[in-house]
């Protein structure tokens, strides 16, 4: 059932309640305020002259005389009880009490429904599509050579249709900001969060290895990627051999690799237009490696959602298309973004220059010292050369990283 019969539902089987009780108070006070029917006196004359009653009781008779049996006394209680509820259902006051009271558990009901439907309305209804890994992680690992790392492909730069842009502006309204500060590695790395960045390696359904990048969360579970949609769905299919690669450089990973054991990318990725990124989010959720879990070895940078574009981006990857070779981190620093309407939503650009196998790279924003992660790159546009664009991480974006640190 969806969610907007249940919303309309609610109210109505509330309604319904309502009308039944006092439905059945009716009832009950049409059954007891019916009249009871007048006693009938039945006279019996005594034809016994009084005196000859009296001397019919002798001191004898009168001390062998049996006492009379007693009433039923519970008999007499449940009578004297029923007339109690009688009257009190009869009672005027009872009823307006009785009334009262429903009117106030029915506000009640209607308060708390309120806000319920605030609740409701407000928590995103985009459904995750979740691709759990059936590969075992020590399998995964081992098919990545340093020879297949190094004739890994990057997987293509999207290029976007400029002909469906058109600078806009967020509307607030929409979605709440939320933020969360990083979890530093436990070894005081001092290159974080640069430490949680790494590259992502795929096989895709046709069987050609390709490159992408990636950033390690802060999470519940300790063991969230974020990463574009199409690095691990494409062309309807998803990926395999998933693993991620920190402070990758020259083909060395000082802590190792680690194997995904779950992809998740929103429905509205899988479903997507042509030309339409303005969902192409992905989370891959990794198993631990012989470090340890994820970001308890390289951190957990921090996160926002819902929040303004007018600052300044730090953009990290890993591109391998020309004129770079994919095998050492690439940046574009304090770019300011803009906010562009595209698809069926928005996304954010910056100037940079980096190519296919940085997709899925962080964008870094700064706030009180701290670094949140709040994009990454995913795509290109000829409307806007020696740019890059990212999907504005909006309410979308914040179920799937909710899911994913669920999972």
């Amino acid at each position: 059932m969806s969610r907007q019969r249940r919303l309309i539902q609610l109210p109505l089987v509330g309604t319904i309640l309502l009308c039944l009780l006092v439905g059945v108070y009716l009832l009950v006070w049409k059954r007891f305020s019916k009249p009871e029917p007048e006693s009938t006196i039945i006279k019996h004359p005594v034809e016994t002259h009084p005196d000859e009653a009296l001397t019919y009781w002798t001191v004898e008779k009168k001390r062998k005389a049996k006492g009379a049996r007693l009433p039923n006394v519970n008999w007499m209680k449940e009578r004297g009880m029923m007339s109690q509820l009688q009257r009190l259902i009869l009672h005027p006051l009872a009823g307006k009490i009785f009334l009262c009271l429903l009117a106030i558990v029915y506000v009640g009901y209607l308060v708390g429904f309120g806000s319920f439907l605030g609740i409701s309305l407000s928590t995103p209804s985009e459904t995750i599509i979740e691709h759990p890994v059936d590969t075992i992680p020590q399998v995964v690992i081992s098919h990545w050579t340093a020879a297949s790392m190094r004739n890994a492909t990057d997987a293509d730069q999207q290029t976007g249709n400029a002909s469906d842009f058109t600078q806009g502006s967020i509307d607030t309204s929409k979605g709440k900001a939320a933020q969360q500060v990083g979890q530093p590695p436990r070894n005081g790395d001092p290159s974080y969060p640069l430490s949680t960045v790494g590259k992502i390696f795929v096989t895709n359904a046709a069987g050609q290895d390709m490159t992408c990048s990636g950033t390690a969360v802060v999470s519940l579970n300790h063991s969230v990627v974020d990463t574009a949609g199409h690095c691990l769905y494409w062309n309807s299919n998803w990926v395999h051999n998933v693993i991620f690669c920190p402070l990758f450089d020259n083909g060395s990973t000082p802590y190792g690799c680690w194997a995904a054991r779950d992809l998740e990318v929103p429905s509205d990725w899988i479903g997507a237009k042509p030309n339409d990124y303005h969902h192409d989010l992905g989370m891959a959720i990794v198993a631990p490696n012989s470090q340890g879990v994820l970001t308890d070895v390289v951190g957990g940078a921090g996160w926002a959602s819902n929040q303004p574009v007018n600052q300044l981006f730090y953009a990290y990857g890993y591109p391998a298309g020309y004129p770079y070779d994919g095998q050492t981190r690439q940046s574009c620093e304090g770019a300011k973004g803009t906010i562009w309407q595209h698809g069926g939503g928005s996304v954010v650009s910056i100037p940079c220059g980096m190519t296919g196998g940085s997709s899925g790279g962080p964008w870094f924003t700064q706030s009180s010292g701290n670094w949140y992660l709040n994009g990454h790159n995913d795509f290109t546009s000829g409307m806007q050369r020696g740019h890059m664009f990212s999907p504005y991480y909006d309410d979308t974006w914040y179920a799937l990283y909710d899911k994913a640190q669920h999972t």
